[in-house]
């Protein structure tokens, strides 16, 4: 018999779209075989018109040693009334029939919605809570970071859109469940009169369609992040990750897999694959360093010959935006590592530039340096404070005193119980510079590197 896995994606109390949807598919030749949460399986049988019921059945409701018996009793008494039995979602089961006039499955409407209730907070309810507790917690972390400690995480793009993927299913979350409880209220109100508990609004059913695949890649991204390295989990790594699920998604609709072996196949693919890819992305770039004598941050310089000389791979000048020989001599036989490292968010882009000698070479001028483009104004004064903090901390001899600097907004120099430190903190518009130059850098040299570093006035 041919069957088929789709994903489906109701709202859980709106039982009326779950029951017109069946309907639907049977008359389309699929009949609801087996519910593999979100997976849904469907079988194919002759075209035929259905009645589909559901009801939350309270014996669901409960761990007892009994609550199973008392299900298939509760099975056998609708079977008795023309219900078929076809299977459950979670705590709801769900029944067919093809009698002209059926006899109603639920005639309580008040012990339906209890029922409602009590299968939303086993499983509905308690979800949504757990996941927007976790999401709202990476949020405060996020920004408790901002806050404390910004240099380490504003130009973290990574970080940036992880939490403001979670911001956006906290707030669905938070709205799913204030619609439900509005919906039970007003169906509360309208049994008490008398009457039957209402339907779902369109409005809650399309907010479900545009939301929950949000919910589900914001899930995942929580996942593999518990695997991945911040630097390796990027948004184009995970839209391609998503990729991957989906064409496997695909196969297994041509294959016609049961859908428990798609779920542990796709659990698999989530919780191993991303640790597999860790550990050998790990690897290779460990042995690529020790073959290549990398720099610190991954970018080659110096490679040993056959014959002990040494040959090093200098990257282009422009591969940094500043250079020691642009401020002062450098030794023609001078050998450098330069390598940048850049970072970017919304919120900022940071910048770590070095131009060093590597261990063994003749000494000539080096320096390290780091430039941060910030987005908000607001944020340029707390960057500069977050600066100054950072590397005064350690040492309470340590502080940043007052530079005059032309071409800049503001200039200070490192000092060490009143003795100068070749290390400058200075900005202008919404780009701050750390220069740490080794040599006594001259006046005019800094400020040759300010106008190389800093942006020009239009």
């Amino acid at each position: 018999m041919k069957r088929k896995q789709r994903l489906e994606n109701f709202v859980f109390y709106d039982t009326e779209s779950v029951t017109a949807h069946l309907e639907h598919m049977a008359q389309k030749g699929w009949a609801l075989a087996d519910v593999t949460n979100p997976l849904w399986t469907y079988e194919e049988i002759p075209p035929e018109k259905r009645t589909y019921r559901t009801a939350f059945y309270p014996a669901n409701q409960v761990y007892a040693p009994n609550a199973p018996e008392k299900q298939e009793e509760y099975i056998a008494y609708c079977e008795q009334a023309g219900w078929h039995y076809v299977t459950n979602w979670d705590n709801m089961l769900i029944f067919y029939t093809t009698a002209e006039n059926p006899v109603p499955l639920e005639t309580d409407e008040a012990l339906r919605l209890e029922a409602t209730h009590k299968a939303m907070k086993r499983s509905w309810l308690s979800v949504h809570v757990v996941l927007g507790v976790l999401f709202l917690l990476n949020i405060i972390f996020y920004v408790s970071a901002l806050v404390k400690q910004p240099l380490t995480v504003i130009a973290d793009g990574n970080a940036f859109f992880r939490n403001a993927l979670f911001a956006v299913v906290l707030v669905y979350a938070c709205i799913a469940v204030g619609s439900y409880l509005q919906w039970r209220k007003k169906s509360l109100a309208a049994v008490e009169s008398g009457g039957f508990c209402l339907p779902v609004s369109q409005n809650v059913r399309r907010f479900q369609k545009i939301f929950f695949p949000l919910e589900i890649f914001a899930g995942l991204w929580f996942c593999l992040d518990r695997f991945l390295p911040d630097d390796m989990l990027t948004p184009k790594i995970f839209l391609a990750f998503i990729a991957l699920v989906f064409l496997l998604w695909l196969l297994f609709q041509k294959l016609h897999l049961p859908a428990k072996a798609c779920g542990s196949i796709l659990f698999f693919v989530v919780a191993m694959v991303p640790m597999f890819y860790s550990m050998v992305s790990l690897s290779l770039k460990a042995e690529e360093a020790k073959a290549n004598h990398t720099s610190p941050w991954g970018d080659p310089y110096v490679v040993t010959l056959p014959n002990g000389e040494r040959e090093t791979i200098l990257l282009q000048k422009d591969a940094i935006p500043l250079t020691t020989a642009d401020l002062t001599e450098v030794p023609e036989d001078a050998v450098y590592t330069t390598a940048r490292k850049e970072q970017s968010s919304l919120l900022a882009t940071k910048q770590e530039c070095l131009q060093e000698i590597p261990d063994g070479v003749p000494q000539a001028p080096q320096m390290t340096y780091e430039i941060m483009d910030v987005s908000l104004d607001a944020l340029t004064s707390h960057c500069l404070e977050a600066y100054m903090e950072r590397d005064t901390r350690p040492t309470p001899d340590l502080t940043y005193e007052p530079l005059t600097l032309s071409g800049t907004d503001g200039a200070w120099q490192l000092y060490t119980d009143g003795v100068p430190l070749p290390q400058y903190l200075f900005y202008k518009d919404n780009r701050i510079v750390v220069l740490r130059p080794d040599w006594g850098i001259s006046q005019r040299e800094l400020e040759q590197a300010a106008s190389i570093l800093l942006p020009t006035s239009a």
